[in-house]
């Protein structure tokens, strides 16, 4: 309710004002009153008021004394009663945007009309006010994403930041990368509808910005992923610091939100021009993540690839290697391969410059087949062993013949695995749907295993071609076959829920009546009818 504060210094007027309609159905509540304009403005000054009723002539501070004292610290729509030889003060009224004067005695049709017309202004003004702070919002969020990530010049992000308020100098402060990814997003969990996505999604970035606080700002990257900028002095903002937020953000998420996100943490860098290249960092420890795990926080060392000056111009070696992978040249990539451990061997690099380059290389492949469409997990998760073998390689030679299976195997992959056709894959997930839908182990990743596909990559394809996620089509399914039941069955509910995927019964109670707005007994009642 808005809470409304009448001043008048006629008692029976105020008790005939509060009395005269039912002020709550108009969405207001009577919470002051004041015998004159200094009791109304020490009351508009430390309550929340959204209506200011008040008499023209009063004792003391009057009523155009005290609406031209509100007008100095607010806009609250003020709504004038007068006699009638007071016009004169109403026109002086008027000249201070008061909303409306009604002529005493004020009757209850007048009253009517005035409330109504404060209530659309007032919700007027709240929607254009959600409106624009949304607006802001978005620009803000748009516009760190874009410096973050390097797309914007320091230049236009000054004067981007300024217009938006942002307290962010890229000459003056330090700043750091955060990446953050909802593990949830990649587990196509087939009990989450878009909707429910989308609340957890809001749960984890609000948590977030509370924790970030006044330290820095975070802003959405993409569906899965939330970066966070961390801000302070030249000398303010380290490692240890970045590392102690990562760890505070995933375990806040954790406890608060329920969702378990995976962090990589970029450099602390410094001008915070400099970024773009935290945000390189941080996208490269993320990509860590098939390796490291869920709910894990991955920094520079997680991975024993803390290599000395020289590692970069090595990890620019890989494009050859990737390029003989892309054409499916077994004997290039072996020569690739050879030519790469001579130098290594020849230039004295020590285990984990090698295992750092291994690294990145078993990310680059994941990420090839994952642009393809291709399940990468059919390539990397054939053995168990398979990375801890990678890191305890007595050898070099050891190290690169892991390196050029994986490469054949990755062109073996290739070469089986042809670029499905859209109709044809999503008409294939549709009659699984119709076939299995009885099933409580269905799921999107479960189906993605069995026409070998990327999990990720398939519910894309479905969703641009279908309009809906694919949780959102096996809601329905399920729901448009449980009416069927209930219509043309006796089956009790709880068979009914069974036969179409649901083990615990509230689930289905609650699923059912959100789609169709009836309980199971209501819906086949009206069907009987």
């Amino acid at each position: 309710m808005d809470k409304v504060l009448i001043a008048d210094d006629e008692p029976g007027a105020l008790k005939a004002l509060k009395y005269l309609l039912d002020w709550e159905s108009y969405g207001f509540t009577i919470a002051g009153e004041a015998a004159n304009g200094r009791e109304a403005l020490d009351l508009l000054k430390d309550g929340d008021y959204a209506l200011l009723v008040t008499d023209i002539r009063m004792p003391g501070i009057g009523g155009l004394d005290l609406i031209r004292e509100v007008r100095s610290f607010s806009g609250i729509p003020i709504l004038v009663m007068s006699g009638f030889g007071e016009f004169e003060y109403v026109k002086a009224g008027l000249r201070y945007g008061i909303k409306d004067y009604l002529l005493k005695p004020v009757t209850e049709e007048d009253m009517d009309r005035v409330l109504r017309d404060v209530r659309e202004d007032l919700a007027r003004e709240r929607t254009l006010h959600r409106q624009l702070y949304h607006g802001m919002q978005a620009m803000r969020n748009q516009a760190l994403r874009k410096w973050a990530s390097g797309a914007m010049r320091a230049k236009d992000a000054e004067e981007r930041f300024r217009l938006l308020e942002l307290g962010l100098d890229p000459n003056r402060h330090a700043v750091c990368c955060l990446l953050a990814e909802m593990d949830f997003m990649d587990e196509s969990d087939v009990s989450l509808t878009d909707a429910e996505i989308q609340i957890r999604r809001f749960a984890v970035l609000n948590i977030m910005e509370d924790v970030v606080g006044s330290g820095g700002y975070v802003f959405e990257q993409s569906e899965e992923r939330y970066g966070v900028l961390l801000c302070g002095g030249r000398d303010g903002l380290n490692g240890e610091d970045a590392l102690a937020a990562a760890d505070a953000l995933r375990s806040q998420v954790s406890r608060y939100a329920g969702v378990s996100v995976t962090i990589g943490i970029g450099d602390v860098v410094w001008p915070a021009s400099q970024v773009a290249r935290s945000y390189a960092v941080a996208e490269r420890m993320l990509d860590r993540k098939f390796f490291a795990g869920q709910n894990a926080v991955i920094r520079s060392g997680s991975f024993d690839e803390e290599a000395a000056d020289g590692g970069e111009a090595d990890v620019r070696e890989l494009q050859p290697l990737l390029d003989a992978v892309t054409a499916g040249d077994e004997l290039q990539v072996h020569l690739c391969l050879k030519r790469q451990m001579e130098r290594f061997a020849a230039g004295g690099r020590t285990p984990a410059q090698v295992r750092a380059f291994m690294l990145e290389l078993l990310v680059l492949l994941f990420h090839l087949l994952m642009k393809e469409g291709h399940r990468p997990d059919r390539l990397f998760k054939t053995d168990p062993n398979d990375y801890k073998s990678l890191l305890e390689a007595k050898t070099i030679a050891q190290s690169f013949a892991y390196a050029e299976r994986m490469c054949v195997e990755a062109i073996a992959l290739r070469t089986a695995s042809r670029p499905p056709k859209p109709v044809t894959t999503v008409q294939a997930v549709k009659d699984i749907v119709a076939a299995e839908f009885g099933s409580t182990a269905i799921s999107l990743k479960a189906i993605a295993e069995q026409i070998y596909m990327n999990p990720a990559y398939l519910g894309q394809l479905f969703k641009t071609s279908e309009g809906v996620s694919f949780n959102d089509y096996l809601l329905r399914v399920r729901m448009e076959k449980a009416k069927e039941l209930l219509r043309r069955t006796d089956k009790k509910a709880f068979e009914v829920a069974t036969d179409v995927g649901y083990r615990e019964l509230d689930w289905f109670y609650k699923k059912f009546k959100a789609y169709t707005g009836l309980s199971t007994g209501e819906y086949r009642s009206a069907q009987d009818r």
